[in-house]
């Protein structure tokens, strides 16, 4: 209940900060392709897990073409990494379950996202505007499951084998084409990597998540 009650803080302090004039608001879905990473060279990286990430940024523009962007979503990830060694799991029934060496585990996780970044744009050619953004993307983790081959491990609860918060950085660019008034579809391509560790495996790896995502989504 304290995590919930955080998130719902920290998100309305978001879009208090932003509550003023030369907003500009982008409802977006943006299908992604994550993977999660291990800096220990017996845990792999194994595949990439396609997820949804869907909300709303926001826009506040200091000068014509500059903006401070914000926002809320809500983002489905995860990824697959292969323990060479063995491997303990904490489940949601409080016990360890042993993933076999060699096993890979199939994370599949959910975060609320709340971005800050600047947002840079050229003049409309035509019908068209291009724009670039980075910042940095932070994250507190809602859901985690994980599952693992050839065992008995499917669809478990494994939010104690994820640390609350991520961090990372991202950057990208797209198009914004007007269809009338200040409304416009916005397309794009963004690349998100974290530089904070998501586990609480305390065996001295650290694992990253990142993704590659593409922007739909319209302008108002």
């Amino acid at each position: 209940m304290k995590k919930y009650l955080f998130i719902a803080i920290l998100a309305v302090s978001c879009i208090n900060t932003f509550a003023q004039s030369n907003l500009r608001f982008t409802v977006f879905v943006d299908p992604k392709f994550a993977w999660m990473k291990s800096d220990l060279t017996s845990i792999d990286n194994d595949a990439s897990k396609f997820g949804v990430n869907i909300g709303l940024n926001v826009d506040n523009f200091f000068a014509k073409n500059y903006a401070v962007m914000t926002g809320i979503s809500i983002d489905n990830t995860g990824g697959s990494l292969k323990f060479e060694t063995e491997k303990y799991l904490q489940t949601g029934s409080g016990t360890d379950t042993l993933a076999a060496a060699g096993s890979t585990v199939h994370y599949k996780l959910q975060y609320i996202e709340i971005p800050l970044g600047l947002k840079l744009k050229t003049n409309e050619i035509g019908y068209w505007t291009f724009f670039t953004h980075l910042g940095l993307n932070g994250g507190i983790n809602i859901k985690a499951v994980g599952e693992v081959d050839n065992y008995e491990l499917q669809n478990e609860n494994i939010s104690d084998e994820i640390r609350l918060f991520n961090l990372g950085y991202y950057i990208g660019a797209g198009a914004e084409y007007s269809i009338g008034g200040n409304a416009a579809m916005v397309v794009g391509l963004t690349y998100t990597n974290g530089f904070v560790n998501i586990t609480t495996d305390d065996n001295d790896s650290k694992v990253t998540l990142g993704n590659v995502a593409i922007r739909i989504g319209v302008l108002f």
